[in-house]
């Protein structure tokens, strides 16, 4: 038996929460890896306007190391992110497009180890 739920539809300035975050937030995302956290919020506000996502690693090294990264980018870039890459955490109060600007959230993402491979390979374990 077929059931129909009506779908609830998001108005443009009603605020969408996900755990500490909302669609509200001026969120800056310190490296953010394969940038599938700041994609994750991208899809639960339906947009990515309020998210600035950076890297540590150029573009060209990151798709390289990840291989998520361009189709992620792709993606947050379509829901209107600002992404940034080449940005040391340690030094972002002087890059050019975060200077002087202020964030309601700002999340530093585990950092990676820099590996090339699966996590859970034993060769790259060792």
């Amino acid at each position: 038996m077929w059931r129909y739920e009506e779908q609830k539809v998001w108005s443009k300035n009603e605020v969408k929460w996900i755990k500490h975050y909302n669609s509200k937030n001026k969120i800056l995302l310190a490296g953010d890896g394969d940038f599938s956290f700041g994609l994750s919020l991208a899809y639960a506000f339906g947009s990515a306007t309020n998210i600035v996502a950076t890297s540590l690693d150029s573009y060209d090294v990151l798709i390289k190391k990840y291989n998520g990264a361009a189709t992620n980018l792709l993606i947050l870039h379509n829901y209107g992110a600002q992404l940034l890459h080449r940005v040391d955490a340690t030094k972002m109060q002087h890059h050019p497009d975060l200077q002087n600007r202020k964030f309601d959230r700002i999340i530093y993402n585990f950092p990676h180890a820099g590996f090339i491979g699966l996590e859970g390979d034993p060769q790259v374990i060792e």
